[in-house]
């Protein structure tokens, strides 16, 4: 599967279910779900999410993990995978755990790959 830049998520999950069937952990959500207990989870004053329009692609139903991306007024993003825990642990040090990614292309990889790595294997 050839993984570009332009990949909308929604077209990477269709593509890897039907590549591997219902055994894909991964499913699209609503671009809203999970925004504000990761803005609960991360802070308003969080580099990720203050002054940026944030929206939720992914979640894998296997656990908490979500790909989130945030964009700024430039068209400038960032993508990342929280691991949200749904309870008040930033006070915790390295909580919500996160994976950052130079891009949607990098991110969507890194998914496919630790798919494969850790079910597939």
């Amino acid at each position: 599967m050839n993984i570009t830049d332009e990949m909308t998520p929604a077209e990477f999950i269709r593509l890897m279910e039907e590549e591997y069937g219902e055994e894909f952990n991964w499913r699209v959500v609503e671009p809203d779900m999970f925004v504000e207990e990761l803005i609960t989870e991360l802070g308003e004053d969080n580099e990720f999410v203050r002054g940026r329009k944030v929206y939720n692609a992914l979640k894998c139903e296997s656990c908490d993990d979500m790909l989130f991306c945030s964009s700024d007024s430039t068209g400038g993003e960032l993508w990342r995978i929280y691991h949200l825990t749904f309870s008040r642990c930033r006070e915790k040090e390295g909580w919500p755990r996160r994976k950052s990614f130079a891009g949607r292309r990098s991110a969507l990889e890194y998914i496919r790959n630790s798919f494969i790595e850790d079910y597939l294997s």
